[in-house]
């Protein structure tokens, strides 16, 4: 399939606003020797309180009043422009128009209304820019000025491109190019190539487009014009965004922040504005949002100090979008309606049927159909009169949506065909896969599978390619795909309602766990061993920042009285330097394409690798896909002496809001020691797993991968009969996949364990700077902090069942986080006995409490910074508080703690779903290790699943403790 370059509408407008001269700084004229007294003049001029005054000043300075007086008046007004401060140089051009006059200064006339044009466009006051330029290129041609001319020109032609008028741009952008090829002003072709790339990408011209983007980023490379340099840099970032490629574009972008960070050029916050916006899309599009709104905000805020209303309307409709991938309905409108307002004050059209598309698309998603409808045809007729062909196909897609939501499967299938075509024409992949999706899932309403499977085919393939061109590392590749998992899903649909059980399997794996396979297939891509001694303090200026903060939040968190103003500010000041250090982050792996040959690709789990995941008849392997509107149930398992799996599919009929309530209110139960939560317990049974009851009898050991939050769910706690758990049946672990527990599973028996003996490395009750000392001692192991000996004795018993020598134990102020990073790669067990905080804002900072120690540690073993270790152990145990949960990435998994550890090297870990109490915690892991520690002789079947089934049991006779709450929030993650 063959795609042709595409500019992205909402991007190329600003884009034009920096590329054209008609709205960057005033262009100088030719090098004009001026007096210091000629400055003096011109500054007291621009500072003169009244028309009287000047004229005073110049009857005093008669022989001043000439060319030069015109040039410092030009060097007083750049500023004023830059800073965005529009009057301020309006008083001082207007002032060199009216001298040039007096004087016959016909040159200076002409470069003096050029210079007002700008500023006039800058103002969105088109009329009044083309009058003055038209005027200039009156007295350019009258002087036979041929650069004055051609600037003149371009001007006139970015003013036209502002408005649309491409071919009329065009027009004047050929004329200006005729005259500066003849006069051999090089700078101004590569400005002009610049222009005119914009300009031919709108009129369909794409391939033309880039190619002349590319020739002026050559020229002015070659020529050392920067500011050229800058805007063209700029434009390809564009043109790469469009073709999704994100890193690429990235690169572009941090490429143009650091040439206006060289020029010196910070005062020219609408340059910089722009450049944020176009970085902000990158991560919106990546998933990243609250990047995004951080990049957005900073944007907005340079927008409204130079007063730049087309700029704050689109900053204001691109927040409206983060808003509403967020869910958060009321602000999304009001931003998008605030956009509207704006862009018709303005009246600017494109802009209009931007917010009239996210308006109507919004309004789908309240489920008020007939003002979506409203919205969004106006939106398109808008948008085809403008010959606006992403956005044509962006509000197609938007009416795809709409059409299936309302059932309209004939009428879903004309408009996603009519987009799907448009974006073949172009290259713009993410509005074809998404047209593909909806062609898919109308084909396979309407009856007709084979075309449905071929364009769910395409879709998946082009989210393929996509994934592979994100700016980053691991968490930025997650959440790129969390929005584009739809595809996979109609697949499956598809193929189940074609009984097709072994290939609707295959592309159910193919939809999870893809950028954690990547990392179980390919190892640790060591960004920090690939950068520079300049990059590497960068890297760490900026973690110790976050550390820094993260201390003095805890430290004030602990206070007995924590001042509530200082605690709000801390956090403020932590979420910036998180977004700081991730930002970093991203353009460091940017900075060194060379780490993407790290990233393997792991081959899916094919039906004939299941018998391996099966080890015996009695083990059953139980695969989830939740949908919007049902969930499916693959269940895999093999019968007594039998080779083959066999593959069976059940449709459960509950949708994704209904089965994520049920799921959190049982897990709430089980949390809050709620004793009614038997018929909860009961009743997700007889939904999830009751089915395929007949198919389960006699297995004694299930694999489970769950699906969105199912996550949550513990399986072990639901009622097969009036009073068993299925626990009492079955060992169960979990997996994010079967392909992952493949590579887990693989990874475990690749450890060399003959040269490494089973060291364990336990930590428990770290001293945590101040602690309040008389607060009970079974205390759960939450956010308050407190002291844990119940923790302390934990670990100390784990030293007397491993032995001094195979042991590392540490305790109090010795459980260090610089211990853990130092000494965790040597471990063959990892036991952790503390605190653990569950961020449900950012899972990645989820974290685990420790003792200090190192001036650079902050005692909060975050997520990110497990991910980064190179663990050999075969488990790590995390003994504290909510430490499976994260947030759910559609297709990932739970992203958090536990999938920090699976990237860094571990392939099996015990982590728990709620608050534990520490008595409990301590005895269940206690029996853990001893069962993991039996004879092989003495413990039955050997595996970890097993080993914490006996224990989570044994805790159950205990009468005080029968409650799931003591038992069931522990479970194992990843290989048995």
């Amino acid at each position: 399939m063959s795609f042709a370059v595409r500019v992205s509408p909402c991007l190329l407008v600003l884009s034009l606003s920096l590329i054209s001269p008609a709205f960057g700084q005033p262009q100088s004229v030719p090098n004009q020797s001026v007096s210091s007294e000629t400055h003096d003049l011109a500054a007291a001029l621009a500072g003169a309180a009244s028309e009287e005054e000047r004229d005073l000043l110049l009857a005093r300075k008669k022989d001043l009043m000439n060319g030069s007086l015109l040039v410092a008046l030009r060097a007083l007004s750049n500023p004023y422009v830059q800073k965005g401060d529009y009057a301020g140089a309006l008083k001082i051009i207007q002032l060199a128009v009216g001298i040039a006059e007096r004087i016959g200064d016909r040159a200076g006339l002409g470069n003096a209304l050029c210079d007002l044009g700008t500023v006039y466009d800058r103002q969105s006051r088109a009329a009044q820019a083309l009058d003055c330029y038209q005027k200039a290129l009156a007295i350019f041609e009258e002087a036979g000025a041929k650069k004055g001319m051609a600037r003149a020109l371009l001007r006139i032609g970015a003013t036209h491109a502002s408005q649309r008028r491409y071919d009329l741009a065009l027009e004047h952008y050929d004329k200006s190019m005729a005259i500066s090829e003849e006069t051999g002003d090089r700078s101004a072709v590569a400005l002009l190539l610049n222009n005119m790339c914009t300009a031919h990408s709108s009129l369909g011209h794409d391939s033309l487009g880039l190619e002349l983007c590319q020739k002026s980023r050559a020229m002015s490379e070659e020529l050392n014009d920067k500011v050229t340099l800058d805007l063209a840099l700029n434009n390809i970032a564009i043109f790469y965004n469009s073709q999704g490629r994100y890193a690429d574009a990235l690169e572009c972008l941090q490429k143009g922040l650091k040439i206006i960070e060289e020029m010196g050029r910070d005062g020219d916050k609408r340059s910089l504005a722009i450049r944020l916006l176009n970085i902000g899309r990158i991560y919106r599009l990546q998933g990243r949002l609250d990047q995004a709104l951080a990049y957005y905000h900073e944007s907005l805020k340079n927008m409204e100090e130079v007063g730049d209303k087309f700029g704050i309307a689109n900053l204001e409709n691109n927040l409206g979008v983060v808003y509403k991938s967020q869910g958060l309905y009321d602000e999304a409108l009001e931003w998008f309606q605030k956009s509207m307002r704006r862009y018709e004050e303005i009246q600017t059209k494109g802009g209009v049927s931007r917010s009239l598309n996210n308006i109507g698309d919004l309004y789908r998603l309240q489920g008020r159909y007939d003002r979506a409808l409203e919205n969004l045809q106006k939106s398109l007729q808008l948008r085809e009169e403008n010959r606006d062909r992403e956005g044509i196909i962006l509000t197609l897609n938007n009416l795809g949506w709409l059409y299936q939501d309302q059932g309209k499967y004939a009428e879903m299938l004309e408009v996603s065909q009519r987009a799907a075509g448009l974006a073949e024409d172009l290259i713009y992949p993410e509005g074809f896969w998404d047209a593909q999706d909806r062609i898919g899932r109308a084909f396979h309403a309407l009856g007709r599978p084979a075309e449905a499977r071929r364009s769910f085919l395409a879709a998946i393939a082009m989210v393929e390619s996509l994934r592979h061109k994100v700016a980053g590392g691991e968490q930025q590749r997650q959440s790129f795909l969390e929005k584009r998992h739809s595809p996979w899903l109609g697949m499956v649909a598809l193929l189940v309602s074609q009984r097709e059980y072994a290939e609707a399997l295959t592309f159910a794996e193919r939809s999870k766990a893809r950028v954690l396979l990547d990392a179980l297939q390919a190892g640790r891509a060591g960004l920090l061993e690939a950068l520079t001694p300049r990059e590497r303090q960068a890297e760490e200026e900026r973690r110790n920042r976050l550390g820094s903060f993260n201390s003095q939040l805890t430290g004030e968190l602990r206070r007995d009285k924590p001042d509530l103003s200082r605690v709000a500010e801390l956090k403020a000041s932590v979420e910036k330097a998180r977004l700081d250090y991730e930002a970093l982050e991203t353009s460091l792996y940017v900075a060194h394409p060379e780490l993407k040959t790290h990233r393997g690709e792991a081959p899916i789990v094919k039906v004939e690798d299941l018998t391996a995941l099966l080890p015996n008849a009695a083990s059953a392997l139980l695969e989830y896909v939740v949908a919007d509107d049902m969930t499916y149930l693959f269940a895999v398992t093999k019968a007594v002496g039998k080779t083959d799996v066999e593959i069976r599919v059940y449709t459960l009929p509950v949708k994704r809001d209904d089965l994520a309530k049920q799921t959190e209110a049982f897990r709430r139960q089980l949390a809050a020691r709620d004793l009614g939560f038997r018929a909860s317990a009961a009743r997700l049974y007889a939904l999830l797993v009751k089915p395929a009851e007949a198919q389960l009898r006699g297995k004694t050991n299930l694999v489970i991968a769950p699906d969105d939050k199912l996550w949550d769910l513990p399986f072990q706690a639901l009622l097969v009969g009036s009073n068993r758990f299925l626990i009492q049946d079955a060992a169960i672990s979990y997996t994010p996949s079967l392909t992952a527990l493949r590579e887990m599973t693989k990874r475990r028996k690749n450890k060399d364990v003959t040269s490494s003996p089973a060291t364990l490395l336990a930590l428990g009750n770290p001293q945590l700077g101040r602690v309040t000392l008389n607060r009970a001692s079974l205390s759960l192991r939450n956010e308050k902090l407190g002291p844990l000996p119940e923790a302390e004795h934990e670990v100390e018993a784990l030293r007397r069942l491993y032995g001094a020598s195979r042991s590392k134990v540490y305790v109090g102020a010795e459980a260090r986080e610089d211990r853990v990073k130092n000494e965790a790669g040597q471990a063959a067990i990892l036991h952790f006995a503390t605190h653990g905080i569950f961020n449900d804002a950012s899972p990645m900072y989820s974290h685990l409490a420790l003792a200090q120690g190192d001036t650079n540690e902050d005692g909060l073993l975050e997520a990110w910074e497990l991910m980064r270790l190179d663990l050999k152990a075969d488990l790590v145990v995390l003994s504290a508080c909510e430490t499976a949960r994260g947030r759910f990435g559609a297709g990932e998994g739970i992203i958090g703690l536990t999938w920090a550890l699976f990237v860094a090297g571990a392939p099996s870990a015990v982590v728990s779903q709620w608050k534990v109490e520490s008595a409990s915690a301590r005895d269940l892991m206690l029996g853990f290790h001893h069962q993991l520690r039996a004879p092989a002789s003495v413990k039955a079947k050997g595996t970890k699943a097993e080993a914490l089934r006996r224990a989570a049991m044994k805790v159950m006779k205990n009468p005080e403790t029968r409650h799931p709450f003591y038992w069931a929030g522990f479970v194992l993650v990843g290989a048995s």
